[in-house]
């Protein structure tokens, strides 16, 4: 360059003197690529301040005598504002410098074009600089005016060299940074920094001529971003076919979750963060949803294998698409339901041979409740550990559990065997309160079979039965039988399973159960009273009060129904009787006593072994007792006589008496069960009598000798079901006056489906029963049928 600064009103001169700094600031062809502060040496900050200065001087000299002439200051300024001139040859220069631009011998075009592009791009922000005082005059004032098409400096060389550059190039560009990430993607080594400049220039050369400040993502994603996710999904699509030809689903699985970690961690880096998502979702498609099929049949045979670790590898492959969870926890479900009914098809299994080997065909089969819900809760904790662990709780898997839970919980080959009516109840609400019972049953064969028992088993089980008014029903009747019997491990057990069942349902489910509790504690009360009572008495002896342990029970509370019996009290014992009811008398007015004579049982001190051996204490029936008291005067009882001093029936007295004969306590003439009913048969004691244990207890299989144990449970479950089906009825109409009282007119489907949701937390309320609660409040004018005949309205 000249030493001397060219004159400042000479266009030609001044463009000759700047330049050769041009291209010296972008760099002639065979220039190697070079850093910025290799550019500060090839350009000193002289050189660069004579450019910036002719340059300067030629706008601010043309400006002027382009206004000399203008008397108006307040004219348009484009007319006292030069620069065109100067820019148009700039714009000629960098569209002849770029076509210019050669490549090396065996260069590939990618290299070439990164090599030239970082050098360019240096240069324009230099040559950006040197030009500043046009691009802030002029350029900014043409662009308020209007004109879209002039730029500053630096957008200037982007324009151009897209427009000489890159638009011709485009394909071959895009061509070879494709067989670029494809041989990364196979594994061969690439030069990562120059696929991510050429990448980075497709978003630099995105620029929106009306607004140079606003991102314009326009080339990036037509000339790079679809070819991209175009070649990926080719890619990927023939890779996976190959996989999967060569190597199990198993395999495929983890090489999947691989490749997928690999693309949004490693291609991404040199990626636009616009390209993520699409990544992601052309990545979801050709390596997930396009063989969904096959990694759902594979789910089925992970969960076979428990593999906790692959089974979450598939999880997390298939969440990604979002539209295939829902099959996949479908699946699940289905999955969950079948294997706990497979397990309880084998307990039933399991039984039916125990009663072959124990020659019993035919018999029904007998399923320890423990073991039953043992078996329902392992399922469980299987599965709820895999959906914790492996689906990390999805809510959809959540559900599915719960579902699939709910389903083999309440019907299997058990609670509802095939065949059943239609009407029939399941089995797991009496399993369970069975369960409950040998939990809080204190005995000593209970010590180790209840060691892995907890209440948390019971409420597990719990939440999942559709018919809990069932449960409550069983549990009352056998929790009635543990305080009547005093076999509780203990009050807080008891009082700890009732609270758990109030946190689970409602206070109002429990309300009998409590009710209960409190007889009991106030029948103590009464029996510290009468106590004191007797022993205050003139007539008092220990003989003729014996120890007494009355239970007053609320009969609406109590599964126990009042039958009236025809039994004579023994002599013995109606004092004890006499005083009792006098002080409950006395004490509340009003009240009246039911005697459940049945119910009742007693202790009896019985001398009958050899001199010198402890008294025999037996444990029986209060009909029993009478019988055996009556042999304190008679050595002989037939059972006429048992009749004229009991009044019982004969099926009671052989009820009775079949306990004694079965342990040999009573031998009977003539022998046989069809003579047992005669009234000349004749049942005498066995003296000395003879046993292993002191203390016997006859009172247990009462029941069971008289009817037979499995004609005796069924009527007893013959009889809950009765009374559930009938509190169910009472369930129902109460529902159905609550809602039609407060909404005073609805259409039958609407009251039918509050009815459901009302009596969802007690039991499942069958339409047919819905129907007939109604029919019923209608006969009893309740409701009425409106005009429309599809609508009901209360009546106040």
């Amino acid at each position: 360059m000249s030493d001397t600064l060219p004159r400042a009103d000479d266009l030609e001169a001044t463009w000759n003197f700047v330049e050769p700094g041009i291209g010296q600031i972008l760099g002639r062809d065979g220039t190697p690529s070079s850093t910025l502060k290799r550019v500060d040496k090839v350009l000193s900050p002289a050189m660069y301040m004579e450019v910036y200065t002719a340059i300067y001087n030629y706008c601010v000299n043309k400006s002027s005598s382009t206004g000399q002439f203008n008397s108006d200051s307040r004219q348009n300024q484009s007319s006292i504002l030069a620069g065109s001139e100067i820019y148009d040859k700039l714009k000629a220069y960098l569209k002849n410098y770029i076509c210019g631009l050669q490549r090396d011998t065996d260069e590939s075009f990618l290299s070439f074009y990164v090599r030239r592009w970082k050098r360019f791009t240096v240069g324009a922000t230099f040559l950006n600089h040197a030009f500043d005082y046009m691009n802030r005059y002029w350029v900014q004032k043409e662009r308020s005016d209007g004109k879209r098409h002039i730029f500053d400096i630096y957008t200037l060389c982007l324009m151009t060299w897209k427009q000489v550059m890159f638009d011709q190039n485009v394909e071959l560009l895009v061509g070879e940074i494709l067989d670029e990430i494809k041989n990364q993607r196979d594994g061969k080594l690439v030069r990562q920094s120059d696929t991510s400049v050429a990448i980075r220039s497709f978003v630099a050369l995105g620029i929106d001529p009306q607004d140079l400040k606003k991102l314009n993502l326009n080339v990036y994603i037509q000339h790079f971003e679809r070819p991209f996710l175009e070649s990926t999904k080719a890619y990927y699509t023939s890779f996976s076919e190959n996989y999967l030809a060569s190597h199990s689903v198993t395999d495929y699985i983890f090489e999947a979750q691989d490749r997928i970690g690999d693309e949004e961690t490693k291609t991404v880096l040199y990626l636009d963060e616009h390209t993520r998502k699409p990544l992601s979702e052309a990545l979801n498609a050709v390596l997930i949803t396009q063989h969904s099929e096959a990694l759902q049949n594979e789910f089925i045979f992970l969960l076979d294998s428990r593999d906790a670790t692959k089974i979450a590898t598939l999880y997390g492959l298939m969440q990604r698409d979002l539209q295939l969870l829902p099959k996949l926890a479908q699946a699940y479900e289905q999955y969950v339901k079948s294997s706990g009914e497979q397990e309880i098809t084998k307990l039933v299994k399991e039984a039916h041979k125990v009663e072959e080997n124990a020659k019993k065909p035919g018999s029904a089969i007998a399923i320890s409740s423990t073991e039953y819900v043992k078996r329902l809760i392992q399922v469980y904790e299987t599965f709820t550990k895999i959906t914790r662990d492996c689906f990390h709780n999805d809510s959809l898997f959540t559900k599915a559990l719960d579902n699939a839970c709910r389903s083999f919980i309440n019907v299997n080959d058990y609670a509802l065997p095939p065949g059943s009516s239609k009407t029939a109840s399941s089995r797991t609400p009496e399993m369970l309160a069975k369960y409950s019972d040998q939990l809080l049953k204190r005995s000593n064969k209970n010590a180790e079979s209840t060691a892995d028992m907890s209440v948390d088993d019971i409420m597990t089980i719990f939440k999942f039965l559709t018919d809990k008014d069932a449960f409550e029903s069983h549990y009352r009747r056998l929790f009635a039988k543990r305080l009547i019997h005093g076999t509780s491990t203990s009050d807080d057990d008891e009082e700890l399973v009732i609270q758990r069942l109030q946190s689970e349902n409602s206070l109002e489910y429990t309300g009998k159960i409590t009710k209960m509790f409190q007889d009991i504690r106030l029948s103590k009360q009464l029996e510290k009273e009468f106590e004191s009572a007797i022993r205050i008495a003139p007539d008092y002896t220990k003989a003729r009060y014996p120890d007494f342990q009355p239970f007053v029970l609320a009969e609406t509370m109590w599964p126990f129904s009042y039958e009236e019996v025809d039994f004579k009290l023994p002599e013995e014992l109606v004092p004890t009787y006499k005083g009792l009811e006098r002080l409950y008398t006395n004490k509340h007015s009003g009240r009246v006593l039911k005697w459940l004579w049945p119910l009742c049982r007693g202790e009896v001190k019985a001398d009958l072994g050899r001199p010198g051996k402890p008294p025999f204490i037996f444990t029986v029936t209060l009909f029993q007792m009478a019988i055996l008291l009556l042999f304190n005067n008679r050595s002989v009882l037939t059972v006429g006589d048992i009749q004229e001093h009991t009044d019982l029936s004969v099926s009671n007295i052989a009820a009775a008496v079949v306990p004694f004969i079965r342990y040999k306590l009573v031998t009977q003439t003539p022998s046989g069960l069809d003579a047992i009913t005669h009234p000349d048969t004749q049942f005498k004691i066995s003296t000395p009598y003879k046993a292993l244990k002191t203390r016997i207890n006859f009172a247990s299989v009462v029941k069971g000798d008289l009817l037979g144990n499995n004609k005796g449970e069924l009527q007893e479950a013959q009889k809950i079901d009765k009374e559930l089906n009938t509190e169910r009825q009472i369930f129902l109409e109460a529902c159905v006056v609550r809602i039609m009282k407060a909404r005073r007119k609805l259409p039958h489907t609407t009251l039918v489906s509050e009815c459901i949701a009302q009596s969802h937390q007690r039991f499942n309320a069958k339409i047919s029963h819905i129907k007939r609660a109604i029919d019923n409040l209608i006969g009893k004018e309740y409701l009425q049928r409106c005009d429309d005949g599809e609508s009901y309205e209360y009546l106040a």
